[in-house]
Protein backbone atom coordinates (compact mmCIF):
# COMPACT_ATOMS: atom_id res chain seq x y z
CA UNK A 1 0.00 0.00 0.00
CA UNK A 2 1.65 3.20 -1.20
CA UNK A 3 0.56 6.51 0.33
CA UNK A 4 3.70 8.65 0.10
CA UNK A 5 2.91 11.31 -2.52
CA UNK A 6 6.36 11.24 -4.14
CA UNK A 7 6.23 7.45 -4.59
CA UNK A 8 2.66 7.61 -5.94
CA UNK A 9 3.89 10.15 -8.51
CA UNK A 10 6.83 7.91 -9.48
CA UNK A 11 4.48 4.95 -10.00
CA UNK A 12 2.10 7.14 -11.97
CA UNK A 13 4.93 8.29 -14.22
CA UNK A 14 6.22 4.72 -14.65
CA UNK A 15 2.79 3.73 -15.98
CA UNK A 16 2.45 6.81 -18.22
CA UNK A 17 -0.59 7.81 -16.17
CA UNK A 18 -1.62 10.86 -14.21
CA UNK A 19 -3.24 9.41 -11.12
CA UNK A 20 -4.81 11.76 -8.63
CA UNK A 21 -5.76 9.00 -6.19
CA UNK A 22 -3.95 9.33 -2.86
CA UNK A 23 -3.19 5.61 -2.56
CA UNK A 24 -1.80 2.95 -4.90
CA UNK A 25 -2.14 -0.73 -4.04
CA UNK A 26 0.48 -2.97 -5.63
CA UNK A 27 -0.37 -6.68 -5.75
CA UNK A 28 2.71 -8.92 -5.70
CA UNK A 29 3.11 -12.68 -5.72
CA UNK A 30 5.83 -15.23 -5.06
CA UNK A 31 5.37 -17.78 -7.89
CA UNK A 32 7.80 -20.32 -6.40
CA UNK A 33 5.87 -20.38 -3.11
CA UNK A 34 2.42 -20.60 -4.68
CA UNK A 35 0.18 -23.64 -4.96
CA UNK A 36 0.51 -25.81 -8.07
CA UNK A 37 -2.24 -28.17 -9.20
CA UNK A 38 -1.43 -31.90 -9.62
CA UNK A 39 -1.15 -31.49 -13.40
CA UNK A 40 1.46 -28.74 -12.97
CA UNK A 41 -0.87 -25.79 -13.58
CA UNK A 42 0.38 -22.83 -11.55
CA UNK A 43 -2.23 -20.79 -9.72
CA UNK A 44 -0.31 -17.73 -8.54
CA UNK A 45 -1.90 -15.51 -11.18
CA UNK A 46 -5.39 -16.70 -10.24
CA UNK A 47 -4.68 -16.25 -6.53
CA UNK A 48 -3.44 -12.69 -7.06
CA UNK A 49 -6.40 -11.91 -9.33
CA UNK A 50 -8.76 -13.11 -6.59
CA UNK A 51 -7.04 -10.80 -4.10
CA UNK A 52 -7.22 -7.88 -6.53
CA UNK A 53 -10.91 -8.55 -7.22
CA UNK A 54 -11.68 -8.66 -3.50
CA UNK A 55 -9.83 -5.36 -3.00
CA UNK A 56 -11.86 -3.78 -5.80
CA UNK A 57 -15.18 -5.15 -4.52
CA UNK A 58 -14.55 -3.98 -0.96
CA UNK A 59 -13.41 -0.57 -2.20
CA UNK A 60 -16.64 -0.22 -4.19
CA UNK A 61 -18.64 -1.15 -1.10
CA UNK A 62 -16.84 1.65 0.76
CA UNK A 63 -17.56 4.17 -2.02
CA UNK A 64 -13.96 4.15 -3.26
CA UNK A 65 -12.85 3.93 -6.87
CA UNK A 66 -10.28 1.51 -8.29
CA UNK A 67 -8.92 0.65 -11.71
CA UNK A 68 -6.98 -2.52 -12.47
CA UNK A 69 -3.59 -1.48 -13.89
CA UNK A 70 -1.51 -4.11 -15.67
CA UNK A 71 0.23 -1.95 -18.29
CA UNK A 72 3.58 -1.24 -16.68
CA UNK A 73 7.24 -2.18 -16.89
CA UNK A 74 7.60 -4.58 -13.98
CA UNK A 75 11.32 -4.01 -13.43
CA UNK A 76 10.77 -0.26 -13.15
CA UNK A 77 8.02 -0.73 -10.55
CA UNK A 78 10.19 -3.17 -8.61
CA UNK A 79 13.09 -0.71 -8.67
CA UNK A 80 10.92 2.20 -7.44
CA UNK A 81 9.52 0.14 -4.56
CA UNK A 82 12.58 -1.99 -3.76
CA UNK A 83 10.65 -5.21 -4.38
CA UNK A 84 12.64 -8.42 -3.97
CA UNK A 85 13.65 -10.25 -7.20
CA UNK A 86 11.68 -13.37 -6.15
CA UNK A 87 8.39 -11.45 -6.23
CA UNK A 88 6.35 -10.60 -9.32
CA UNK A 89 4.22 -7.50 -9.62
CA UNK A 90 0.92 -8.69 -11.04
CA UNK A 91 -1.25 -5.58 -10.89
CA UNK A 92 -1.77 -2.21 -9.29
CA UNK A 93 -4.78 -0.07 -8.55
CA UNK A 94 -5.18 3.54 -7.59
CA UNK A 95 -7.57 3.90 -4.66
CA UNK A 96 -9.57 6.95 -3.71
CA UNK A 97 -12.92 8.66 -3.76
CA UNK A 98 -14.00 9.29 -7.38
CA UNK A 99 -14.27 12.92 -8.50
CA UNK A 100 -17.47 12.11 -10.38
CA UNK A 101 -20.18 9.48 -10.30
CA UNK A 102 -20.52 7.34 -13.39
CA UNK A 103 -23.74 5.80 -14.58
CA UNK A 104 -24.20 2.09 -15.27
CA UNK A 105 -22.24 0.55 -18.14
CA UNK A 106 -24.76 -0.39 -20.83
CA UNK A 107 -22.61 -1.96 -23.53
CA UNK A 108 -21.80 -5.16 -21.66
CA UNK A 109 -22.53 -8.64 -22.92
CA UNK A 110 -25.62 -10.32 -21.56
CA UNK A 111 -25.38 -13.17 -19.09
CA UNK A 112 -26.52 -15.52 -21.87
CA UNK A 113 -23.50 -14.58 -23.96
CA UNK A 114 -21.15 -15.41 -21.09
CA UNK A 115 -22.65 -18.34 -19.18
CA UNK A 116 -23.43 -21.82 -20.48
CA UNK A 117 -25.61 -24.26 -18.55
CA UNK A 118 -24.90 -27.99 -18.53
CA UNK A 119 -23.07 -27.91 -21.92
CA UNK A 120 -21.26 -25.34 -24.02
Amino acid sequence: VIKEKETVQKLSSACNQEWIAPIIIVVCVFPKKAWIRDDGEEYWKADAAIAMSNISLQACTEGLGTCWIAAFKEERIKRILGITPEAKVLAMTPLGYPAEKKGPVTNRKTIYELVHYEKW
